[in-house]
């Protein structure tokens, strides 16, 4: 069997949205072996940090929250969609679209991932982003899971708490399409044919999203 990890390393000083509500992901040692016989760590990071899940609770007052999502959504055959032609602020058009076979599960690679190891600067600002025309689409179409490997479908343009913040998140998740993102390796697939995608997080109770391992499998 085939095996490709889409996740990126979790570390301190690894790039976060550079928001006031965001904490950056700090390891911190509550034993050691020298000193208690064996090594814990206490972990703070966000719901929304690294590789990871949006459950409808993210945006949706009364959504669906993480440890609801079923997990049949999470797993199964998923169509992973070639986009690293799509230049700086570009956005998926319906007409892009409709030139593709739609499946349950989809995943676009943007060629964006190795922007993470570069700079905030360069990951959170100017990755393609999704037209309301495009969402809809895919959600006329039946989809139930869209990963990438931007940090969010929206525009990267537009500013939190305005009035357009996050439109795309919320056209998404409150239709129950469950989102991935940051993910990574997208470039080390040859062929994108005949993949299953397993997406894990976290079992955190009545949580708004969570930090995943998400990896490719295929026979071979």
């Amino acid at each position: 069997m085939q095996i490709i990890d889409l996740t990126h390393e979790i570390k301190e000083g690894m790039p976060c949205f550079g928001a006031r509500w965001h904490n950056p992901v700090k390891f911190e040692k509550m034993g050691t072996i020298e000193e208690v016989g064996r090594n814990t760590t206490k972990i703070i990071i966000g719901s929304h940090c690294g590789t990871h899940i949006d459950s409808p609770n993210h945006f949706i007052e009364n959504g669906l929250t993480i440890d609801k999502i079923e997990l049949n959504k999470l797993i199964g055959d998923v169509s992973i969609y070639n986009f690293t032609n799509l230049k700086m602020n570009e956005c998926v058009t319906l007409e892009m679209l409709k030139k593709l076979n739609i499946t349950e599960k989809v995943i676009f690679n943007f060629n964006w991932a190795e922007k993470f190891y570069i700079s905030s600067q360069e990951f959170y600002n100017n990755y393609p982003y999704f037209s309301d025309e495009a969402i809809d689409y895919l959600i006329k179409k039946g989809v139930k899971l869209v990963g990438m490997d931007t940090p969010s479908p929206d525009d990267s343009r537009i500013k939190p708490l305005s009035i357009e913040d996050s439109k795309a998140h919320k056209k998404f998740l409150s239709k129950g399409v469950i989102l991935i993102e940051y993910l990574n390796n997208l470039n080390s697939i040859v062929d994108n044919a005949g993949w299953k995608i397993i997406a894990m997080p976290l079992k955190l109770k009545n949580c708004d999203g969570s930090s995943a391992r998400v990896c490719l499998i295929k026979e071979i």
